[in-house]
């Protein structure tokens, strides 16, 4: 699947109310095992707490996940004209993510991230994109949480194509609640940290706020979430209003998730 709120006002901050590690759903960890996002129908499929397909029914489409260990090392999507996107993760010795690289069948695109960690809370990533027509490169110094999930990142973006280099400067800022992450049980989910959708948290994004500034103008990846949860805060309903540098939503997405016993 390659959905990019980008692919993703003012600082965020943490909420006082965090999710807390719930030690009683380790033999029978709740898992979600469907999903409807704007009337697209996924289902879910696991081996214990290890996902092992997500199979989008309304476009046709399935993602296989392969697991090293409890880490996932590689996820292929495979779509209904038969292209393929796959995707390989590495890790380091404290089960960090050092490297992203993904590859699509038909050779128009490939993009890699390499994770540096800098220092306490810190980390460099470097994301490149590469097309027909340029190389884009991301540089972000991100700030993260002590649990390792984002918070924050400044970036210099340098968009290299063949009638020269556009340079750019973004920034990122989120705030989560202290609600479950719906993905938060399955194994080595979180791990990955590889954009706002997957940031490391087993909390949920309320306010995520992506600006990259160019010479010719900005670009927008700017939302609020309202979750509605059930009574052991895992959410049911998530309502997602996008903005694009103003004070209104342009547009709205609504996501329903089920799960395995709840």
């Amino acid at each position: 699947m390659k959905k990019n709120y980008l692919l993703l006002p003012f600082l965020a901050f943490l909420s006082c109310s965090t999710a807390e590690e719930d030690t009683s759903e380790f033999d029978n960890p709740i898992l979600v095992t469907r999903m409807v996002q704007n009337g697209k129908q996924y289902t879910f499929s696991y081996n214990g707490a290890k996902i092992t397909e997500m199979n989008n029914t309304t476009d046709n489409w399935k993602r296989t996940y392969t697991y090293t260990g409890d880490l996932i090392t590689q996820y292929v999507d495979k779509f209904a004209d038969g292209k393929t996107h796959t995707i390989s993760l590495e890790y380091n010795s404290n089960q960090k993510i050092t490297r992203k690289n993904t590859v699509y069948s038909d050779a128009s695109y490939a993009e890699n991230m390499n994770y540096y960690y800098t220092g306490i809370n810190q980390i460099k990533m470097i994301r490149t994109v590469m097309t027909a027509a340029s190389t884009k490169t991301y540089t972000r110094e991100a700030v993260t949480y002590s649990d390792g999930s984002l918070k924050s990142w400044t970036e210099t973006v340098s968009d290299v194509q063949s009638g020269g280099t556009v340079n750019g400067t973004g920034s990122m800022s989120l705030a989560y609640d202290g609600g479950y992450y719906p993905f938060r049980n399955v194994a080595g989910y979180t791990k990955m940290v590889e954009n706002e959708g997957i940031n490391g948290s087993a909390r949920n994004t309320v306010d995520y706020n992506y600006v990259i500034t160019y010479p010719s103008g900005k670009e927008y990846n700017v939302y609020k979430n309202i979750f509605e949860y059930q009574e052991n805060s895992y959410p049911k309903k998530e309502t997602r209003d996008l903005y694009q540098g103003g004070t209104l939503p342009v547009a709205s997405e609504i996501t329903t998730y089920e799960y395995n016993h709840l």
